[in-house]
Formats: C-alpha cells, structure tokens, sequence
C-alpha cells in the first residue's frame, strides 16, 4: 500500500483522465509499483503518473490500429 498526500492523489487523479477507463485499474497497479520505494513528492508522483499514463494511452492506441 502506498499512502498519497492530497496533491500527489490529484496528479494520479489528473493523468489517469488519460487513460482509457477500462485500462485505470492497471494503470493503478503499473504506478502503484513504479512508486514503491521512492521517495515520495508531488512532482515525482506527476512525472511518473504521467509517463505510466502516456505509455498506456500509446499502448492501447497502437492496440487498436
């Protein structure tokens, strides 16, 4: 379990606006474990949210090509 501070959710919250909705649970379970460990910061949490995110979204438009 990673405990999120009220900023750090609402950069999750934001990039996972991204990511199609029947793919946020594994987005959530991708970041979940990118993050454990770290440091924990708000801008570390966007910058890895948001790569999680990008590479979901590139993922999964690719998918459907």
């Amino acid at each position: 379990m990673i405990a999120l501070r009220d900023s750090e959710l609402r950069e999750v919250m934001q990039a996972a606006q991204m990511v199609p909705y029947d793919l946020r649970q594994l987005f959530l379970e991708r970041l979940a474990l990118e993050l454990r460990g770290k440091d924990l910061g708000a801008s570390l949490v966007h910058r890895i949210a948001f790569e999680v995110a990008r590479t979901m979204t590139w993922d999964a438009e690719r998918a459907a090509s």
